[in-house]
């Protein structure tokens, strides 16, 4: 396997780790967040998703398919 690939394939199991953390502080609010906070911190939810999304695609393509 590519080491570029390799290190996308790190990239979205760290990046995975970081989305689940993000949304278990939303259900949980541990600290005290605004509205505003709240709604940024959903908005960023959305962006690593979309981001996670598109570097499974590129991990698919670049491994011929095999994610």
């Amino acid at each position: 396997m590519k080491l570029y690939v390799e290190r996308m394939i790190k990239e979205r199991e760290e990046l995975k780790g970081r989305i689940k953390k993000a949304k278990k502080a939303l259900e949980s609010n541990p600290f005290d967040m605004t509205d505003t906070g709240r709604m940024l911190l959903q908005e960023q939810v959305k962006a690593m998703e979309e981001y996670f999304d598109i570097l499974v695609q590129r991990i698919e393509y670049e491994s011929g398919g095999d994610a």
